[in-house]
């Protein structure tokens, strides 16, 4: 028997789902990280909910922006349960997904068909997990912690990456994000003849792994290992500060950058993807 519960206390939620979602923490490495970083009676997410299958958890929802519902790995699933979890979330306001690919598409269909509504795919994402280097960083650069004397050259960077990842950014809000994230302390640059040339920050740290975001290279510095270098360097300082084990998303439709983060000994562990109705 399939359920669908929906929580209404951030702390209770946290209670009942972390060591569910802890049990892959990788591949549920965004839900996770953005749970750690919320604050019971300060933060509000729009969505708390979970599917149980005879009374255990099977899968979790959490919405905290308007745009898409995080949805996490399932457990005990088959594919015939993912018509009546559709069924189930056939009442709920849903703008859309990220999560396990499958599971995502086989409720926006349901939901899109019954309701009338078309829907886009954003990205196919694959999802890549680490414990040690194999290639190295190279020799002609290093790895530095960007601050806040670096915003306006990665300020625009920011902005390209979400224009290159077809999650469009508005101007005005950029540089705001980007002096967050400066201010985390994560955001890292890699320096080639004492010019900036490619940068990835760490983001959320859960409880034994870190996943890499934000690698960035101008166009006209692509091509010559920039972006290689600094993932490396930067998976290497993770390891080294006691993460067990690193992780990134990666776009599909790239083959260069899965390429170059194989290379590295990211590997793939499940496939995700990011989908909203028009």
């Amino acid at each position: 028997m399939l359920t669908l519960q929906r929580y209404k206390e951030l702390s209770v939620f946290k209670n009942e789902v972390v060591s569910f979602l802890e049990n892959h923490e990788v591949e549920n490495n965004l839900c996770l990280g953005i749970l750690e970083s919320l604050t019971p009676g300060v933060d509000e997410p729009i969505l708390m909910a979970a599917v149980k299958k005879h009374g255990r958890l099977a899968v979790v929802l959490l919405q905290t922006i308007p745009e898409q519902v995080i949805l996490s790995k399932s457990e005990g699933l088959d594919d015939r349960d993912y018509t009546k979890i559709a069924q189930l979330m056939d009442g709920l306001d849903i703008p859309g997904f990220v999560g396990e690919k499958n599971l995502s598409m086989s409720i926006m269909k349901y939901i899109g068909n019954k309701q009338g509504k078309d829907y886009r795919v954003q990205m196919n994402q694959r999802i890549y997990k680490l414990d040690k280097v194999k290639k190295d960083p190279g020799t002609d650069g290093s790895l530095r912690v960007l601050t806040s004397e670096d915003l306006n050259i990665v300020e625009e960077w920011v902005y390209n990456f979400h224009i290159d990842c077809n999650m469009p950014i508005k101007k005005e809000t950029v540089k705001e994000k980007t002096l967050m994230i400066l201010e985390k302390g994560r955001f890292h640059g890699w320096e080639s003849g004492g010019k900036l040339v490619s940068v990835a920050n760490i983001a959320r740290p859960t409880k034994t792994n870190c996943t890499v975001t934000l690698v960035y290279t101008p166009k006209e510095l692509r091509g010559n290992g920039y972006a290689s270098s600094c993932v490396s360097a930067l998976t290497k300082k993770m390891l080294n500060e006691g993460f067990q084990t690193a992780s990134l998303y990666t776009d599909l439709d790239n083959p260069t950058s899965n390429k170059i983060y194989m290379e590295i000994g990211y590997e793939p562990i499940m496939d995700s993807i990011a989908v909203h109705f028009k």
